[in-house]
């Protein structure tokens, strides 16, 4: 699998090189964003997930906000530049050791976070592509081809009784109480949300004339793209299938493309930027307290 994730990754770097230089480097570098409300929303958007599992784990858990918030972020990065599900492991054996906790219990929240997480994810997932698809913003054949629309009303008949199955079973899937695991389920179906509008803002504040079916088209791709399990740098796949994808950068090709690599690129200096220095300060505060 490592193997595999490795050659994939390999692929998909490579893929999205080949495109920026058909477009041209020259033309890319010369189009980076100018505007700083891009580099605003880039900083909210990455500090959106720890922030929200920071709350949440600190409703359960007697940790400080701070530490926390330390954690998550290092599960972000390592979840996004490792392997996937690494930084779980990461945080459920920080939680263990730091909180005196049983892995048990650990492991038994972070189930029904994930659960919860997932169905926010497709609650949230399932209203945004109902919006794309009757507002015109996308269609169907984008991503079906000449294949039958049932195959949509069949995947939002599947998410909708996936959901249903696991309110009726509730008490036999989570350990949480149903009040707990609903407070869990909008806390993230909030911030996919939120996500998605930060993502339209920040693209919108770069090119405010592109046609609106554009970022639709865009925020599905990216969308779609995250949802796929242990596929390795998810960002550059997004990217490379956004410059593929015809009629999409027609016009602003080098401007799209350096939006996104300025992004990716923004996302790597702030991973290693604070993974370092937040280790060394937790290590430092965990060397302290036990001496």
């Amino acid at each position: 699998m490592a193997a595999l994730r490795t050659v994939l990754g390999i692929a998909v770097v490579g893929l999205l090189f080949w495109q920026l230089s058909n477009i041209g480097w020259r033309e890319v570098i010369s189009e980076m964003p100018k505007t700083p409300w891009f580099y605003v929303t880039v900083a909210v958007m990455y500090v959106t997930l720890p922030i929200f599992e920071t709350g949440i784990y600190g409703t359960f858990f007697s940790a400080p906000r701070r530490a926390l918030f330390s954690v998550f972020v290092r599960k972000k990065v390592l979840n996004s530049d490792l392997v996937g599900y690494s930084g779980d492991v990461f945080v459920l054996f920080w939680l263990k050791e730091r909180l005196n906790l049983t892995e048990g219990k650990v492991l038994r929240f972070m189930v029904d976070n994930g659960i919860t997480s997932s169905l926010g994810a497709f609650s949230a997932t399932g209203i945004l592509f109902g919006i794309l698809l009757t507002t015109g913003s996308i269609r169907i054949g984008d991503f079906i081809g000449d294949n039958d629309p049932m195959l949509i009303l069949g995947a939002i008949l599947l998410a909708a009784v996936l959901i249903a199955v696991a309110y009726r079973f509730r008490r036999t899937i989570f350990s949480l109480s149903g009040k707990a695991v609903l407070g869990i389920y909008l806390a993230h179906f909030i911030r996919f949300m939120l996500n998605f509008a930060m993502q339209i803002t920040q693209w919108w504040v770069v090119l405010p004339d592109m046609p609106f079916h554009v970022w639709g088209t865009m925020l599905a791709i990216v969308t779609i793209s995250n949802r796929l399990p242990f596929v390795p740098a998810r960002d550059l796949l997004a990217a490379s299938l956004i410059l593929g994808m015809p009629g999409v950068v027609e016009s602003s090709g080098p401007a799209i493309a350096a939006m996104l690599t300025t992004r990716i690129v923004l996302d790597r200096i702030l991973n290693l930027g604070l993974f370092v220095p937040l280790s060394l300060s937790d290590r430092k505060k965990s060397d302290t307290q036990s001496t």
